[in-house]
Formats: structure tokens, C-alpha cells, sequence
């Protein structure tokens, strides 16, 4: 399960803008947080997850298509949409 819980981990970085920022730069703290969306990683992949750098996760993600990723920005004017609707009605 935890090959699993890389995977799922790497991709949460990769289509997050919140939750990159929130990982990077690594410490422990991000760890926890990981563990608080279920990434449960042995030591091992904690060490080699460690030296991972944010520089090399923006430059895939400003790569993706937008309606596989979150981002804040995005997000924002969403909720800008929803607030002018509800307004409007």
C-alpha cells in the first residue's frame, strides 16, 4: 500500500497549488501534513521524498491541462462566479 501512498502523494503535489506550497520546501512538517491526507510513507520514501525540490513540481504543473489540477487562482474565480450568481439571484 504504500508504493500506493507515493503515488497518490506525488500527484497531490503535481495538481495542488495549495497543497505544494503547503509541502515545500520538506521538513517534517510536511510529513504530518501528507499523514493528514492519508499518505502513510515508510521511512525510506520520507528520506527519498526529502529531496525532492518545488522548482521541478511548478514547471509540470504550469504544464497540465487546468481541469486536471486546483488551482488557487483558479479556485478564486470560481468562487467569484458563484458569489456574482448568488448575488444576482
Amino acid at each position: 500500500m504504500s508504493q500506493r501512498s507515493v503515488e497518490k502523494l506525488l500527484g497531490r503535489i503535481l495538481t495542488d497549488d495549495d497543497f505544494r506550497g503547503s509541502f515545500f520546501p520538506v521538513r517534517s512538517g510536511s510529513f504530518e501534513l501528507a499523514a493528514a491526507y492519508g499518505f502513510d510513507l515508510t521511512p525510506i520514501e520520507r528520506s527519498a521524498i526529502s529531496s525532492l525540490r518545488r522548482r521541478l513540481f511548478e514547471s509540470i504543473a504550469v504544464s497540465l491541462d487546468p481541469r486536471i489540477s486546483r488551482c488557487a487562482a483558479q479556485e478564486d474565480g470560481e468562487a467569484a462566479v458563484a458569489a456574482d450568481r448568488k448575488e444576482g439571484a
